[in-house]
């Protein structure tokens, strides 16, 4: 959460800085947020992923370069931060690792009482990179106007935990504990994005898989998230 009130802070200072007269700089730009749900390619061991609880939210600082009438380019900087419901079984936040040089994962781990689940969510931030190139068929001087676009984006892993909320014999507990959860620490893949310049939905599909290593069942994911964007704040 500190994260997003930094780069949100950020931007605001910078947005009064432009706003303020010739002594300061006029920084273009928008805030672009992408709100979103995210769901895995396969659900390893004994997870099982609620997709309306599994949510995404971006948070990004974007800028466009205007390439022609009809072709623009667009690129940000900002946060992804991802959350995925993981059922009645959790993530250890240590891990098992066999058969040698292989390096079998055996992350899942069934927590007492885990019928009585809440809330069990792996929660992760990543530093973001995504940049696209748009096509506007009515034409564009400054990015307005109805659009399609297609490019990538690359992230960088800040932090992770999980966060359970459960019942304990009458007794609500919670619980946040960070760790690494073998998760990769970059992730890059493609975006597809239609709509109007302040309005649009979005496609993003990852190629990197969401873990370092294959569990024992041999599956590792990959994450996909689809959802609405709002710019221009």
């Amino acid at each position: 959460m500190k994260y997003i009130f930094a780069v949100v802070f950020a931007f605001f200072i910078m947005s009064a800085s432009a706003q303020d007269g010739v002594n300061r700089p006029d920084i273009p730009g928008d805030l672009m947020v992408d709100i979103g749900f995210n769901v895995w390619s396969s659900m390893p061991g004994a997870l099982d992923a609620k997709t309306w609880s599994s949510k995404s939210v971006g948070i990004y600082y974007t800028n466009r370069k205007i390439l022609s009438s009809k072709l623009s380019f667009n690129y940000g900087v900002g946060l992804g931060l991802e959350k995925m419901s993981l059922g009645d079984s959790t993530l250890a936040s240590q891990y098992n690792f066999t058969n040698g040089s292989n390096d079998s994962l055996a992350a899942v781990a069934i927590i007492p009482n885990s019928e009585n689940f809440e809330k069990n969510k792996l929660a992760s931030t990543y530093l973001d990179i995504p940049f696209e190139l748009r096509f506007h068929p009515l034409g564009t001087e400054e990015g307005e106007g109805l659009f399609i676009g297609a490019g990538g984006i690359v992230g960088l892993r800040l932090n992770a935990h999980t966060k359970w909320k459960y019942d304990n014999n009458g007794e609500t507990v919670r619980e946040k504990i960070s760790g690494k959860y073998n998760l990769n620490s970059f992730r890059y893949g493609y975006q597809i994005r239609a709509g109007f310049k302040g309005v649009h939905v979005f496609y993003k599909r990852y190629l990197s898989n969401v873990f370092k290593d294959s569990f024992q069942d041999g599956s590792n994911p990959v994450m996909t998230t689809v959802g609405i964007n709002v710019t221009g704040f």
